[in-house]
C-alpha cells in the first residue's frame, strides 16, 4: 500500500501499523486519486494540536528530614519517595532491575546532569527531525524543549545520592520524543503512536508519558468530552493496542481540573491502562488533576500519586550539572507510578500490564470506595509489591570477607511462611553449564511470623577474572521463586551486581518453524512465534487426519516460544504425521516423521 502511494508521489510523513495508516500533505487532485484507491477506506484531516503549557511552578527548595536507616540518602526528593512509600522497597533491594521502559515526552536533556547521566538508556529516537538525539540542538527553535523530557524522566529515573532518587533507577530506557511544544505542529498524535509502536517493537515493558490531547487549533475540530470514551482519539486507540500487546502504558489524566474542561485528555480514557491524578504530601487531590469519568461510564483515575512540589531534575544550565526544581502537575505524579510498575515487574515480570494495574488499585489508601477524583487511591509501593505473593530482592548485596569469600545478601519478604531450610544460593563459575548451591542463613529478621527479612550465603574465593553466575531459589507457603525470575536464564554477575535478561527480539508475524531434528526418535522440539497474545492450540495428526495428540492448548503472551514432543509421553508407532498451529487469525500446518 505504501509504495503505490509512493508511486503516486505522495511523501509519507508518518505511518503506524497498528492502525494501517499513514499521514501525508496532499494537494486537491492528490486527495481525489488517493480516495479512489481500493485499499483506501477513509481520509481525514490531521487534527492540529495546541500545546497549553502546565500549571508548573518553581518553588523555594526546602531542606528536607530524612528517616535514618534508608538504604539511600534521598535529600529533596524524599517526601515525594515516603509518600508513595517506594523508599521502603528500596529498603528490600528493589529498584527496576531487568525491567525495560519507555518515554514518550518533549525531549530529554539527561547526559550531562549528574542525576541522569549514568541511567542505562538503550536507545533514544527524535521522532519530529528523525534522529537519535532527544535533546535541543543548537539550532532549536524552542531554547528550553528538553525541559519537560528531562523533568519526567528524572522523576522516574534519576539518581543523584543526597539529592534526587527516582523509584526505578536501575531500570533500562528508551526515549522517544514525539511532541514539538514551541508552537502547534500536525502530527503530535501520529507522532505518538509511533513512537510507542517502536518502544513495543523494541520489547519495553512499561511505557511512562505525560501528555495528553484535548483541544486543538481554531478550525481542526477539537475532541469533545464524548469523545473521551476510549476508542475514539488516535492515541487512544493505540493506547488499547499497547496494552493488548502486552505493554503497561502509565498515562497522565492532564491538567485541566480547574478549568470548564475538567476530564480527562487522551489517551487516559483509554481501557487497560493506568492513567493518574495527581495529590499533594498529604494525599488531598490538587485542584488541577482531571477528573473522570469517561463518557462511557469508567471510573478515572485509575490512582494518585504526589504531583505538587515534586523534586525534579532541570536541564536550562548545561554548565550546571546539578540543577533542580520543585514542579508540579500530573506529568510529576506520573513518572512515580510508571516507577513502581517497573519495580513491580522487577521482582514478577511475568505479570501482564492488567495484573500490574490490579496490584497497584487494589492496594491503594481508597480501593474501598473508588471514585472519579482519586480513583483506587494514592499508590503503596511495597503493598503493591506483595499483592500477589512472596518477593526476593533484584538488587543483591555484595561484600567480600577478610579471607575473600564473597558474602551474597538477598531479602526475601513474604505475608506468609518462608520455608527457610528452602532458601538456597545457586553459583556457577563455568559460565551457567553446572550450578553449586548452598544454604542461605536469615541474618536479618524483619517479621518473626514469617521469616522475612535479608537472607546470606557465602560463594567461596574465585580466581581473579573468573566469570561468575548466581541466582538465589526460596520457597513460601505457597510457592516456589528465584530471583531472578526464571533463573538459570536470567542470573546476576557476581562484579558487578547486575541482573542479565536476554531479550528476544518481539516478532512481527506468526511462525511455525520445522520441527528439529527431524525425522525423529524418541523427542524433537517445535518452535513457533507469536506477534500478540492469543489462545495458541498445536495438535499432531495421522495421514488419516486423525489427533493423536495435543501439546498446547492455552493462552500465550506474544513472544517465541518452544516446545517437546516426547514419544514417552505420546507413544506413536512410526510414519508421516502432521502438526498444526492454530490461533484466532493464524493456521499453520508441517509434516514430521516418526523413524523407530
Amino acid at each position: 500500500y505504501i509504495s503505490q502511494l509512493a508511486s503516486q508521489g505522495i511523501d509519507i510523513e508518518q505511518q503506524s501499523r497498528w492502525l494501517n495508516a499513514v499521514s501525508a500533505y496532499l494537494s486537491n487532485a492528490q486527495f481525489a486519486k488517493i480516495s479512489s484507491l481500493p485499499f483506501v477506506k477513509s481520509i481525514q484531516e490531521v487534527i492540529t494540536y495546541k500545546h497549553r503549557e502546565e500549571p508548573k511552578q518553581r518553588f523555594s527548595i526546602q531542606k528536607i528530614h530524612e528517616a535514618a536507616g534508608n538504604k539511600y540518602t534521598y535529600g529533596n526528593s524524599a517526601t515525594q519517595m515516603t509518600t508513595i512509600n517506594a523508599v521502603a522497597v528500596h529498603n528490600i533491594g528493589v529498584s527496576g532491575q531487568g525491567v525495560l521502559v519507555g518515554m514518550l515526552d518533549v525531549g530529554y536533556r539527561w547526559r550531562t546532569h549528574e542525576a541522569l547521566k549514568d541511567r542505562h538508556v538503550i536507545a533514544e529516537y527524535d521522532f519530529i527531525e528523525r534522529d537519535s538525539n532527544t535533546a535541543n540542538s543548537p539550532n532549536e527553535v524552542c531554547p528550553d524543549e528538553d525541559s519537560h523530557g528531562t523533568s519526567t524522566f528524572s522523576t522516574l529515573a534519576g539518581f543523584s545520592q543526597g539529592n534526587l532518587i527516582g523509584p526505578a533507577f536501575n531500570a533500562e530506557f528508551m526515549l522517544a520524543k514525539t511532541e514539538y511544544n514551541c508552537n502547534e505542529t500536525h502530527e503530535d498524535e501520529d507522532n505518538w503512536v509511533a513512537g510507542i509502536e517502536w518502544l513495543e517493537a523494541n520489547g519495553v515493558d512499561v511505557v511512562s508519558c505525560s501528555l495528553g490531547y484535548n483541544t486543538f487549533d481554531p478550525g481542526q475540530g477539537d475532541y469533545t468530552y464524548a469523545d473521551m470514551n476510549g476508542h475514539t482519539a488516535t492515541t487512544t486507540k493505540a493506547a488499547v493496542i499497547a496494552a493488548r500487546k502486552g505493554v503497561l502504558l502509565v498515562n497522565s489524566m492532564g491538567n485541566e481540573g480547574g478549568n470548564s474542561w475538567k476530564y480527562m485528555t487522551s489517551p487516559a480514557d483509554a481501557d487497560s491502562i493506568i492513567s493518574v491524578g495527581a495529590v499533594n504530601s498529604a494525599g488531598v487531590r490538587a485542584y488541577f488533576s482531571s477528573i473522570g469519568p469517561t463518557s462511557d461510564g469508567r471510573i478515572k483515575p485509575d490512582v494518585v500519586a504526589q504531583g505538587t512540589n515534586v523534586y525534579c531534575a532541570i536541564p536550562y544550565d548545561p554548565n550546571r550539572p546539578s540543577s533542580y526544581a520543585y514542579y508540579q502537575g500530573t506529568s510529576l505524579s506520573t513518572p512515580l507510578v510508571a516507577g513502581v510498575a517497573a519495580m513491580i515487574l522487577s521482582v514478577r515480570p511475568e505479570l501482564t500490564p492488567i495484573q500490574v494495574r490490579e496490584a497497584l488499585r487494589n492496594t491503594a489508601n481508597n480501593a474501598a470506595t473508588p471514585n472519579n477524583e482519586y480513583g483506587w487511591g494514592l499508590i503503596d509501593a511495597y503493598k503493591a509489591l506483595l499483592f500477589y505473593g512472596m518477593v526476593i530482592s533484584t538488587d543483591p548485596e555484595i561484600s567480600v570477607t577478610q579471607d575473600s569469600n564473597n558474602l551474597i545478601g538477598m531479602y526475601i519478604i513474604s505475608k506468609t511462611l518462608i520455608k527457610k531450610d528452602s532458601v538456597a544460593l545457586y553459583y556457577s563459575s563455568d559460565s551457567g553449564h553446572t550450578f553449586t548451591n548452598v544454604f542461605m542463613q536469615l541474618t536479618e529478621e524483619h517479621d518473626s511470623i514469617t521469616h522475612s527479612g535479608k537472607y546470606t550465603g557465602v560463594i567461596p574465593h574465585q580466581p581473579s577474572g573468573r566469570a561468575v553466575r548466581f541466582y538465589v531459589q526460596a520457597g513460601d507457603a505457597n510457592e516456589t521463586r528465584t530471583s531472578p525470575y526464571n533463573a538459570p536464564v536470567r542470573y546476576y554477575d557476581l562484579q558487578t551486581g547486575t541482573m542479565t535478561v536476554p531479550r528476544e527480539k518481539i516478532p512481527t508475524t506468526f511462525a511455525l518453524e520445522q520441527n528439529f531434528p527431524n525425522p525423529f526418535n524418541p523427542s524433537t522440539t517445535i518452535r513457533y512465534a507469536l506477534p500478540a497474545a492469543s489462545h495458541v492450540t498445536i495438535e499432531v495428526f495421522n495421514l488419516l487426519g486423525q489427533k493423536t495428540a495435543t501439546l498446547v492448548n492455552e493462552e500465550q503472551m506474544r513472544g517465541s516460544y518452544e516446545i517437546s514432543f516426547s514419544l514417552h509421553e505420546h507413544p506413536l508407532p512410526s510414519g508421516v504425521y502432521f502438526y498444526r498451529l492454530t490461533t484466532e487469525s493464524f493456521v499453520h500446518t508441517k509434516k514430521m516423521m516418526i523413524v523407530k
